[in-house]
């Protein structure tokens, strides 16, 4: 089994999760909410070992600590129907909130001259110590991998 990057909780909508995997041959992040789910891959395998290093780097102390990926796909590639579907998903300390952690998806819609917002999924106050333990066995674990940084 590929290792993975999970953050899953419950409100009293549902359950939402930001979980990174492996599909098929391409990594990618898939955002969920009570209604309504997508995913997005990775640009390649360095952008997820860079995410296991963001988490595993998450300061204890508050300070300004923020990583950020641009995810995206195109549908329908130079047709008429042309539809590229991108997100931001980010890592960070809110230093408007206390330095509280938090990952962060919002996605976006563009075709032709229009851009419509899509899914935002945020978890704030991830498990830290989960997210540290899976970034360090993700990197420990991934095939040609580097040993994490301490």
């Amino acid at each position: 089994m590929d290792p993975i990057l999970s953050c899953r909780w419950q409100d009293q909508d549902g359950e939402w999760a930001l979980t990174v995997s492996r599909n098929g041959g391409r990594w990618e992040l898939l955002a969920a909410a009570p209604r309504w789910s997508e995913s997005l891959p990775f640009a390649g395998p360095e952008d997820v070992r860079r995410l296991a290093q963001a988490l595993l780097d998450l300061p204890a102390d508050p300070e300004p600590y923020e990583f950020e990926w641009r995810l995206s796909r195109t549908e329908f590639e130079r047709t008429e129907n042309e539809r590229t579907h991108f997100a931001t998903f980010a890592v960070g300390l809110d230093p408007t909130d206390g330095h509280r952690p938090y990952l962060a998806y919002q996605s976006y819609y563009h075709r032709g001259q229009a851009t419509g917002l899509g899914l935002e999924v945020v978890c704030e106050d991830p498990p830290v110590d989960r997210l540290r333990a899976q970034a360090h066995a993700f990197l420990t674990n991934l095939p040609g991998a580097t040993p994490p940084q301490p």
